[in-house]
């Protein structure tokens, strides 16, 4: 008695069951076309894999419950070969095409203010809650450690997030 894994997968937004050596060959070819694929077209591999999933349900109404490798190698001569999609993509190419990561900068956060939005800046440069940098704050002014001087210098120096004017529409300004 033959006895072989198989995987749940969803494919093309469809549920299949699938055996272990016929995910494998499938996953793949389906790597192989998306390292062929410019990140605009990258859209081409859902339309991949929603016929795939349309080939295998023809042929899964018709006798079997598990999709092969027999399945898979039928849908991929259907499909054609990855070469067809183009030239694979060499990894220094693809990471040329991402944009370099932004240097994170100081700003104080506009939208999460209490007083001058300088804590929430900080928390949000830091990556930590709000709350916790408030709380920090307080303690060590309270306890002499930090002047309130310092947050009043840090409010003056740290600009404000460029992401929203700090009086759109006069609606936060009351004179």
């Amino acid at each position: 008695m033959d006895m072989k894994k198989t995987l749940n997968i969803n494919l093309g937004g469809v549920p299949f069951i699938i055996d272990e050596d016929a995910y494998e060959v499938l996953k793949n070819y389906l790597d192989d076309i998306a390292s062929r694929l410019a990140e605009p077209d990258r859209e081409i591999i859902g339309d991949v894999e929603a016929r795939m999933a349309e080939i295998f349900r023809n042929e899964l109404s018709l006798r079997a419950q598990v999709v092969d490798l027999a399945m898979v190698n039928r849908a991929i001569a259907v499909m054609g070969r990855p070469e067809e999609f183009g030239e694979k993509k060499r990894i220094d190419e693809i990471r040329s095409a991402c944009p370099p990561p932004r240097p994170r900068k100081l700003y104080r956060n506009m939208d999460d203010k209490i007083i001058g939005g300088v804590c929430s800046g900080i928390a949000d440069y830091l990556g930590v809650d709000a709350t916790l940098i408030r709380i920090i704050t307080v303690l060590l002014v309270f306890m002499g450690g930090l002047s309130l001087w310092i947050y009043i210098i840090l409010w003056i120096v740290i600009p404000a997030s460029p992401c929203r004017p700090i009086f759109p529409d006069n609606s936060d300004y009351r004179a």
